[in-house]
């Protein structure tokens, strides 16, 4: 009997446990400013704020991703002395996400012009450090006043590589 009530729980965890790790961790970093402007860097976590509720109500019914809180990635950071300020961070990013067991990264730029933001948005393998080719968001061109207009471009472009 204590053999097969063994059997039942380790079967059972196996299921669970594979459909648990079958989720991508993801993380989606805050904006960059490549602009220089420091009057924009608000929109930098503001963007990836609005941008990661969004991914989370596109997902909740699916589950097929599981966004690590920014929280826990500004922790990593911390941990290790990383400042986003800092002309080293886009190298040093990497050790945080592989240190978070973190498999794709969303990572997103801005730029300003012609009054206009220029925004761009990639899914990152952690692992290869490159873009995925086929799902990108790329020169979504808004003015600062819908500026928050990108987010549902951004989730309709990227969403799904992760349904695939």
């Amino acid at each position: 009997m204590k053999f097969y009530l063994k059997f039942l729980c380790f079967g059972l965890l196996l299921i669970f446990g594979t459909s648990l790790f079958a989720q991508n961790r993801v993380a989606i970093l805050p904006f960059r400013n490549m602009d220089g402007n420091m009057q924009f860097n608000k929109y930098c976590y503001s963007l990836q704020e609005e941008l990661l509720k969004a991914f989370s109500e596109k997902d909740k019914d699916a589950k097929k991703i599981s966004i690590v809180p920014p929280d826990s990635i500004e922790a990593a950071l911390a941990g290790l002395n990383l400042d986003p300020n800092n002309p080293q961070y886009q190298s040093d990013i990497w050790k945080v996400l592989e240190k978070l067991n973190i498999n794709q990264a969303i990572l997103a730029n801005f730029n300003i012009q012609a009054e206009r933001f220029l925004i761009n948005a990639f899914v990152y393998d952690v692992k290869t450090k490159l873009p995925n080719l086929e799902f990108q968001a790329k020169d979504i061109f808004k003015s600062e006043k819908n500026v928050s207009e990108c987010i549902p471009v951004i989730v309709k472009r990227l969403y799904p590589f992760f349904n695939k």
